[in-house]
Parts: structure tokens; sequence; C-alpha cells
């Protein structure tokens, strides 16, 4: 792997872990500060987590790539 390669990788990487904390962040908050309309925002808070994690961490999107 080169460097540049690695570096973007790890840049990513280091983007998506600060999104996640961000996230959870936001998501204690909602769920502390907010009485109404809080079941909607946690949810959308959660699918977006867990879009983060399903492709960066589980590499799901390259499972489907046809000859990689």
């Amino acid at each position: 792997m080169q460097v540049d390669s690695l570096r973007q990788y790890m840049r990513r990487g280091i983007v998506v872990i600060i999104a996640l904390a961000v996230l959870t962040a936001v998501e204690y908050v909602v769920a502390v500060g907010i009485d109404t309309g809080r079941f909607g925002i946690l949810a959308v808070i959660a699918i977006v987590k867990t879009w983060l994690i399903v492709e960066y961490f589980m590499h799901l999107s390259k499972v489907w790539h046809v000859g990689e």
C-alpha cells in the first residue's frame, strides 16, 4: 500500500471516529434536553451512526462490487 493511500485511509478513519463521537454527544443532549419529538431525532441519529459503522468498519459496500 502506498504511503499516500495509507494516509488517506487513516484520515478517513479519524473523520469517522470523530463523527461518531459528535453524533453520540448530540444523541445525549437530545435524550436529556428535548421532551417532544425526541424519538424521531434519536432514530435519525441512530440510522446515521449505523450507516457509518456498517460502511466504514464492516466494508459492506465492497461486498456488492463485482470484480474487485
